[in-house]
C-alpha cells in the first residue's frame, strides 16, 4: 500500500526516526536546561529555608524580650498605683497644674 508515494514501511521508518529525534531532543533539553535549573532551585530553596529559620529565631527572641519588658512595665504600673494610693494621689484625671 502506498501513501503519497511512500510505502507503509517507509512511513514507519520516518515516524520512528522522528520519534527518536524528539526523544533525543527531549533528553538533551533536560540535561542542558532543566537539570541545572532544578539544582539552582534546590540551592535557592535551602538558602531561603536557612534565612527563614534565622528570622523565626530572631522573632522568637524579640517576642521573649518584649514579654520581659511587658512584665516589667506591668510591675512598675502596679508599684506606681500602690504609691499613688499610699500618697493620696487620685490619678491622672485629677492632677492639677
Amino acid at each position: 500500500m502506498i501513501f503519497f508515494g511512500y510505502t507503509i514501511g517507509e512511513w514507519t521508518e520516518v515516524i520512528s526516526i522522528i520519534g527518536v529525534g524528539v526523544s533525543a531532543g527531549s533528553w538533551l533539553f533536560k540535561k542542558i536546561a532543566l537539570d541545572p535549573l532544578r539544582s539552582d532551585i534546590q540551592v535557592l530553596s535551602e538558602t531561603i529555608n536557612r534565612q527563614l529559620k534565622l528570622h523565626e529565631q530572631s522573632l522568637a527572641d524579640l517576642n521573649a524580650h518584649l514579654k520581659t519588658h511587658d512584665d516589667e512595665l506591668g510591675s512598675h504600673s502596679v508599684r506606681i498605683t500602690l504609691l499613688e494610693a499610699h500618697v493620696g494621689i487620685k490619678g491622672e484625671d485629677n492632677h492639677e497644674n
